[in-house]
């Protein structure tokens, strides 16, 4: 699995709207076996992404996920994706496979936030930086 945090540089966390100083390692300094999480801040959403063992066709098979579709994005093929327990669309994700194992980057609104576009808008844009990052 890849180092999510040593993916993305200043420039480009700067790029896609992030604060490079609000770098989070885990889920509430927590380490999930099988998961390598970094996130950060943006202004209005946080941005995780994610590298996992788990293989791409138990990301597209999790009964948790729904609007689940298959796209291009940056030369990849990329599975995109809400969660059913997200009633107000507030998060979007996009997974895809690298060499080393599976990846997620997902775009959650801040509670309260005006959103200036949707989560899986902004997660598709975010994508186009970080696929081409990824081996």
């Amino acid at each position: 699995m890849f180092d999510p945090c040593e993916v993305l540089g200043n420039e480009e966390l700067e790029k896609v709207g992030v604060d490079p100083a609000t770098k989070e390692v885990d889920i509430v300094d927590t380490h999930i076996d099988g998961f390598n999480i970094c996130s950060w801040n943006g202004g209005w959403y946080f941005l995780s992404l994610t590298s996992t063992d788990h293989p791409l066709v138990e990301v597209e098979q999790n009964p948790v996920m729904r609007d689940l579709h298959r796209a291009q994005i940056a030369g990849r093929e990329v599975l995109i994706y809400q969660e059913r327990n997200d009633k107000t669309d507030s998060a979007c994700n996009v997974a895809f496979a690298t060499s080393q194992s599976t990846a997620m980057i997902r775009v959650g609104a801040k509670v309260g936030a005006a959103r200036a576009e949707t989560p899986c808008t902004l997660v598709e844009r975010i994508a186009e930086t970080v696929i081409p990052l990824l081996p």
